[in-house]
């Protein structure tokens, strides 16, 4: 009984691994986590990105550490504020190693949006994450289809174009 159980945690993880290092490919890859991430804050439970298909969802690795975070999360609040409607999704996946130091971050810059954290790293290799903030606008189908660094200047108009040009598209 043991070792069937250890069998279907070790084949789960393999196809978590497998969704992952997929992603980690490059735009196009396929969005399809079969573990859902533990949402930060008092909201508790999970929050699987598979379960958002059908939406436009842009994906930001954050840390409270991180200044140019600092900016963007206010930035994409107002993306996810203004844009939910037509079906975009803003989820912030935290990289602090201490949950209380997200906390605090977010008491002064609270956002609207899913907040998740990413204990042990998992969704920060699978996505191939160099740096902070670390974004990546996946469409309707779960596609990345395209990633971002810092969202200042152009890089915001940019966003902004790809997002509009997404949730035109039909899935």
């Amino acid at each position: 009984m043991l070792q069937c159980a250890r069998r279907r945690a070790i084949t789960g993880a393999g196809a978590l691994a497998f969704a992952f290092a997929a992603l980690a490919a490059g735009t196009g890859a396929p969005l399809a986590p079969a573990q859902a991430l533990p949402r930060l804050g008092e909201a508790g439970g999970e929050l699987s990105l598979a379960s958002l298909r059908g939406r436009v969802v842009y994906v930001d690795f954050w840390a409270s550490w991180c200044a140019p975070c600092r900016q963007s999360m206010p930035y994409l609040d107002g993306l996810h504020r203004r844009l939910g409607e037509r079906g975009l999704t803003v989820v912030g996946i935290n990289k602090d190693e201490v949950p209380a130091d997200a906390q605090r971050f977010l008491r002064r810059v609270p956002v609207s949006f899913p907040l998740l954290a990413d204990p042990g790293d998992g969704a920060a290799r699978a996505f191939g994450v160099t740096s902070m903030p670390g974004g990546f606008l996946v469409d309707r189908a779960g596609r990345v289809r395209f990633r971002h660094g810092s969202l200042a200047g152009e890089s915001a108009s940019a966003l902004e174009a790809q997002i509009d040009a997404l949730l035109r598209e039909r899935p």
